[in-house]
């Protein structure tokens, strides 16, 4: 236990160094459009592992009668709290590898998070036992040839996207982001990514969700899979 705890601070603190700034650029890259496109049937609970500043729980909770969401950043959570709260929204700091949920759910979703941890496999059995009958998992995460890209080509890609970004997102705007992708403490935090590639996604995906189809959004693999 004392281990656990270890690693679950270390993580924390990690996010919690970047945890206003991280908000700021997942609010304006937001990538709820996929998980609200795939929404479960039924709309009674849903599960938010790995919620961060609880973007995607604040949204889902305009389509479920209740949100679950679970991050292990305190810091992300306060932030969560304090921008989307709603008296159908659950905020828990919990780590997603040690699920300690006393409910099922209709729709258990997760962004950009499986890639952090170490134990997949388990974690997603684990998932598969808190789904309901019909329930749905919606999952999206970074894949890459590549298990942990080399530091200087995040700072090429930031650099290089910052005239698109301009276009999309106004000066100001892209200018804070560049900031926050250039910063010490992100690029400490993508260091410390381990990436599947896309065949082995694929792979240990489908053996826990049978059937279940996947669709690649640049560098993110989605993963569908409905509990019939």
């Amino acid at each position: 236990m004392l281990k656990t705890n270890w690693k679950i601070r270390t993580k924390s603190v990690m996010f919690d160094a970047f945890a206003t700034e991280y908000d700021f650029a997942a609010t304006l890259q937001s990538q709820n459009d996929f998980f609200i496109k795939n929404l479960s049937s039924s709309k009674g609970t849903a599960l938010d592992i790995g919620c961060g500043s609880g973007i995607l729980a604040g949204e889902l909770a305009k389509y479920y009668d209740r949100v679950v969401a679970v991050d292990f950043s305190p810091k992300m959570l306060d932030i969560a709290r304090q921008k989307r709260s709603s008296p159908n929204i659950e905020y828990i700091q919990m780590d997603a590898s040690h699920l300690k949920v006393d409910r099922q759910f209709d729709l258990i979703v997760s962004d950009s998070t499986f890639h952090h941890l170490k134990h997949l496999p388990s974690t997603l059995q684990s998932i598969k036992k808190l789904l309901n009958p019909r329930g749905k998992v919606v999952f999206l995460d970074n894949v890459s040839e590549v298990e942990t890209p080399a530091t200087i080509s995040y700072i090429v890609g930031a650099a290089r996207d910052f005239m698109p970004d301009c276009s999309k997102y106004g000066f100001r705007n892209a200018s804070r982001l560049l900031k926050f992708r250039l910063s010490p403490s992100w690029l400490k935090h993508l260091a410390s990514d381990r990436y599947l590639s896309e065949g082995r996604f694929k792979k240990i995906y489908s053996r826990y969700f049978p059937g279940c189809y996947f669709v690649r959004l640049d560098c993110l693999m989605g993963v569908i899979w409905e509990n019939l």
